[in-house]
């Protein structure tokens, strides 16, 4: 997977760590776990109806959470206040954590999590014309007109049936810098 070390540029080996080939610098011992990209999405129902987005990147006309990939300086609740924001024009509050999706593929490993947020109820979104082309908020008895995610769908009637309590970041914790999510 990485035929160069992203520390110091020197070429990589394969070495068995951990029961499995690894790429390994033999300059710097730097070694290759897991490819992750994380991403982030956002719940947000007023008066019952769910704020999508229809894409304007591929998958384009495809309709789903606000939602997007998480970059390396942001927190999870930074980085869904930032998609949200990007995708709607709208400023939101994570509440907490409702989902947490892996899905290991070949290149890499996708977690997703995606928050309940809340957003001003007097403000309307407004798509930004290039991630998303429409944002609104959708009656779900208008999803079957829409080419709406499996995914999406999914965490919508997942929440509206089950309605889970979030999962709050904590502020007590040990670790300067760390977010933790927890039910406890």
């Amino acid at each position: 997977m990485a035929r160069f070390c992203p520390e110091c540029g020197t070429s990589t080996f394969k070495r068995e760590d951990g029961g499995r080939p690894r790429d390994v610098c033999p300059a710097c011992g730097w070694v290759q776990y897991a490819r992750v990209a994380v991403g982030v999405g956002a719940l947000i129902v007023r008066e019952g109806r769910v704020l999508l987005v229809e894409r304007g990147i591929p998958p384009v006309g495809r309709w789903t959470l606000p939602s997007g990939w998480i970059e390396q300086e942001d927190t999870l609740e930074g980085a869904v206040i930032r998609e949200v924001w990007e995708e709607t024009g709208l400023h939101c509050q994570p509440v907490g954590l409702i989902c947490l999706r892996n899905m290991p593929r070949e290149r890499q490993n996708e977690l997703y999590a995606c928050f309940l947020c809340e957003v001003d109820p007097a403000v309307e979104p407004v798509p930004d014309g290039v991630e998303s082309t429409q944002a609104r908020f959708v009656d779900p008895a208008e999803f079957d007109a829409l080419d709406l995610s499996v995914f999406s769908r999914y965490v919508i009637e997942q929440y509206q049936t089950r309605r889970p309590r979030p999962w709050p970041a904590r502020a007590d914790v040990p670790l300067p810098g760390a977010l933790v999510l927890a039910a406890f």
